[in-house]
């Protein structure tokens, strides 16, 4: 006999028998792996399995007719008069220091937000403690967000102005004990700027959105597998055993691990058992390593939809369109922003400043530009800090918390404080293949942090579109200095200087790749990170020059990207398009409707679109 809750036992009987699990704690989480499952192992049982669950919530929700909590549950915790003595041993000391509270200086503000961070945790703790409703609804992700737990049993900290600064008054209580009239006041400006952040979010997702699809509308799967330039291309993925794992659920192994053979495709089960074998990092297939010179392979791609996508699908389009639904439906959901480090920062500002990286980066993390160990930090005569490695000084605004010690040993493009990482700069010095995992895992987690639900493998996609160019900056072949290729075309038609040869990794310390391998690609250069994934992964041996290339990583940002392509007609589907087509007239523009991977040649003709594209731009 099956005993437990009613709805428990409703919910786990209303899943297929292989699927059900009486003992877990069922959350938002548990719903998207159930269903991910469904989709990936019998996608024809996904439509009656999702409705079983939508038909039974809906009873749920009828019969329960609230949330499962009374006022009784709001009662402040004991921890709230701890926090308020704190911030105002906090307003004294910073008042014994200063003549008066100035909202141009954000150091009272940063220091509340640090206090208030600190006392959320021991809330957290003591609600889960006391198995509270309010905080199991937030923790299962079925409502709400950290945000409303501090709402009402913590508070805000520090509420930010119509310019994102820090308002120099603290904020005492919170919603369920009653605000002051001065403490409601401060928080009207955010209130105020969450209504017409509101209104305007759908035009700057949009925006957003129509960015990635212009970066990423050529990556169509042109075939299933085929040529790979270099070694073992993949990209390593770390393991943790929480839910971010199942974004490996439907990739393709590229490298051997515990007894899987590469091309094994990562059900749920494998990844079980790789969890199970105490496995923490893989080698996966990636749009971001390796593939043909235009479009992608599908194994690339991974399964996706429960087979994998076949020649001629726009998975680039279908990654654009998933992550800019995401940002356009959260966007509209929030009314309020709450305090960040270094001031008030939108989803959109944010994610604008990652595709498109200004030259100017306010608030952005500091990054070493060397190689070497941290041999001091001081403090820098108009506020901040120098960080040195080595004798080479770098800046760290005020504001921003220094995040290496002396001693530490870094590499030319590692983060040395606190802010948003700046893509450029990883890179600049760490070469196209590390720089799109980066950006890939920066993109996502950024994502995931304003609450957006996204898949990494589809930032990928995107991070494959938007990091792909080299520049020349010697003559090589047919090449001048100033000239800008598309790195995955370069790789296909790169020979191996003279003087390449291979080496043991041990010895190639401080060369440069000529080969790829896994995720790097043609000139990194070796250092000590790269050596240690090389290692983990148990590559001996590689093919590398003494000197640089004649070429170096360059960023362009998401609105050039379609602008650098050399078809004048694919051209017009960016922005700028006055420009381009007078260029294009002065200079002679070419537009090939056929050999193109850009439906935009194909479709302005229109006569032939769907019959010889994509038909005839696909290898036969």
């Amino acid at each position: 006999m099956i005993q437990g809750p009613a709805g428990k036992v409703a919910l786990e009987t209303s899943l297929p028998p292989e699927l059900r699990d009486f003992s877990r704690v069922w959350t938002a989480d548990t719903t998207k792996k159930v269903l991910t499952h469904v989709a990936l192992q019998d996608p024809d049982r996904y439509p009656d399995v999702a409705n079983d669950l939508l038909q039974l919530g809906r009873i749920g929700a009828s019969h329960s007719g609230a949330y499962p909590f009374s006022l009784n549950e709001l009662v402040p915790s004991p921890i709230l008069q701890e926090y308020r003595q704190d911030v105002e041993k906090l307003v004294k000391t910073y008042l014994s220091k200063k003549s008066g509270m100035d909202t141009q200086d954000s150091e009272f503000g940063m220091k509340l937000y640090e206090l208030t961070n600190k006392y959320y945790d021991k809330v957290v703790k003591d609600l889960e403690s006391r198995d509270n409703p309010v905080y199991k609804v937030v923790a299962a992700k079925i409502r709400g967000n950290p945000m409303i737990l501090k709402r009402f049993f913590l508070s805000e900290g520090t509420y930010g102005d119509t310019w994102g600064r820090p308002i120099p008054y603290p904020i005492y209580n919170n919603f369920a004990v009653g605000m002051s009239p001065s403490e409601y006041w401060a928080s009207a400006y955010g209130s105020k700027q969450g209504i017409v952040t509101t209104k305007l979010a759908p035009g700057d997702a949009g925006y957003i959105y129509k960015q990635m699809a212009q970066l990423a509308h050529k990556l169509m799967v042109i075939k299933n597998k085929g040529k790979e330039v270099g070694r073992f291309r993949g990209m390593p993925v770390k393991l943790t055993g929480g839910s971010d794992d199942e974004d490996n659920i439907g990739a393709i192994l590229a490298v051997p691990v515990a007894g899987f053979q590469a091309g094994t495709v990562i059900t749920p089960a494998v990844l079980e058992k790789l969890r199970s074998k105490k496995i923490d990092e893989i080698v996966v297939k990636s749009p971001i390593a390796g593939g043909p010179p235009e479009g992608l392979y599908a194994e690339s791609v991974g399964v996706r939809g429960g087979d994998f996508p076949q020649p001629g699908a726009l998975v680039g389009l279908e990654a654009a369109q998933a992550l800019g639904e995401r940002i356009s439906q959260s966007s509209v959901g929030k009314k309020h922003q709450g305090a960040v480090v270094g001031g008030i920062s939108s989803a959109t500002e944010t994610i604008q400043r990652l595709l498109n990286p200004p030259k100017n980066y306010p608030g952005g993390a500091a990054h070493a530009t060397v190689d070497g160990k941290v041999t001091n930090i001081t403090k820098a005569p108009a506020g901040g800090y120098y960080v040195y490695v080595g004798s080479q000084a770098h800046y760290v605004p005020f504001g921003a918390e220094v995040k290496v010690k002396i001693g530490n040993t870094v590499e030319a493009g590692d983060v040395l404080s606190s802010g948003l990482p700046n893509p450029s700069l990883i890179i600049q010095y760490k070469g196209i293949g590390e720089g799109r995992r980066y950006f890939t895992d920066l993109f996502t987690e950024t994502l995931r942090s304003f609450g957006f639900s996204v898949h990494r493998r589809n930032v990928e996609i995107i991070s494959r579109g938007l990091i792909n160019f080299v520049q020349f900056n010697k003559s090589y072949g047919k090449y001048l200095p100033g000239d800008l290729v598309p790195y995955n075309m370069l790789e296909h038609y790169w020979k191996p200087r003279s003087g390449s040869e291979e080496k043991r990794i041990d010895s190639a310390a401080g060369m440069y790749l000529e080969e790829p391998v896994l995720h790097y690609t043609i000139g990194t250069r070796i250092t000590p990170s790269v050596l240690n994934t090389l290692k983990r992964h148990k590559i001996d041996k590689v093919l590398v020059h003494s000197e640089p290339p004649p070429f170096s990583a360059r960023t362009v940002r998401a609105v050039d990207v379609v602008l650098n392509d050399p078809d004048w007609l694919v051209k017009l589907f960016g922005s700028y398009q006055k420009r381009s087509l007078q260029e294009a007239a002065a200079y002679g523009g070419l537009s090939q409707k056929y050999i193109n991977l850009s439906f935009v040649p194909a479709l302005a003709e229109g006569k032939e679109f769907g019959k010889k594209w994509p038909q005839e731009v696909l290898p036969q």
